[in-house]
């Protein structure tokens, strides 16, 4: 990307920033109206050539509007991996209060719970040694995607039924010890290739566990990464 101008690059910002926010797109002389990038829009209908040319944004269709592609979408969360301030919640802003809890189960549920609530994702807390596997916002999840997911709705419900292998798959994974992201066609889990993972694996006394989320592409990164972090 050294060879952008500022320009070039604020244009992608923005046309990333538009998808992940709003899951909707530009076109050059709605993007000006819109920000005040002080040019034309035959100005930015050339950048975005130049931007597509690079494989950082896409023409789905023969229109003037563009998406960033998965290439850029990576380059964007490898960035945030890297820079965003390591923080996740104010201790105000949690609810459960740990030194309530008596039991490892119930500690298992409130971390599961805790990161449901915040992150309006499907969290995931699993142990592979004691076959432990706990989810919520399933519900939630289907609710809002049910258009999109159509037959695939199916197949979740397989995959969450199937503990055992879940539980195998999961920890076939080969991930890093920090937080491990899987977007669009990086997937592992092939129907869901139009969805994010956010995965952690942790140490409890001795067993590796997995903290996560599945969500949308358009998911809060910066929030959602740094609520895997630091949850636990």
């Amino acid at each position: 990307m050294s060879n952008l101008t500022t320009r070039n690059i604020e244009i992608l910002k923005i046309i990333v920033e538009e998808f992940i926010q709003t899951w909707d797109v530009l076109w050059s002389k709605a993007l000006l109206k819109k920000y005040d990038l002080w040019v034309s829009s035959a100005t930015v209908r050339n950048d975005m050539a130049i931007l597509e040319a690079l494989e950082l944004i896409y023409q789905p269709y023969n229109s003037a509007w563009r998406l960033p592609t998965a290439k850029w979408l990576r380059a964007f969360i490898n960035y945030l991996m890297k820079e965003m301030p390591n923080h996740f919640l104010d201790q105000k802003d949690l609810k459960v209060k740990w030194s309530d809890i008596k039991t490892f189960e119930e500690f298992i549920y409130n971390i599961t719970n805790e990161l449901s609530k915040k992150t309006k994702e499907i969290a995931f807390f699993i142990s592979s040694w004691s076959s432990i596997l706990e989810y919520l916002w399933i519900w939630s999840f289907l609710e809002n995607n049910y258009k999109m997911l159509w037959n695939s709705i199916f197949s979740i419900i397989k995959m969450l039924e199937d503990k055992k292998s879940f539980i195998e798959f999961i920890s076939s994974l080969p991930l890093n010890q920090w937080v491990n992201i899987f977007l669009w066609e990086e997937n592992v889990i092939s129907f869901l290739k139009d969805y994010t993972i956010i995965i952690r694996p942790i140490s409890i006394n001795w067993e590796i566990w997995y903290i996560w989320i599945i969500g949308s592409l358009k998911m809060n990164y910066s929030f959602n990464i740094s609520a895997i972090r630091w949850i636990i």
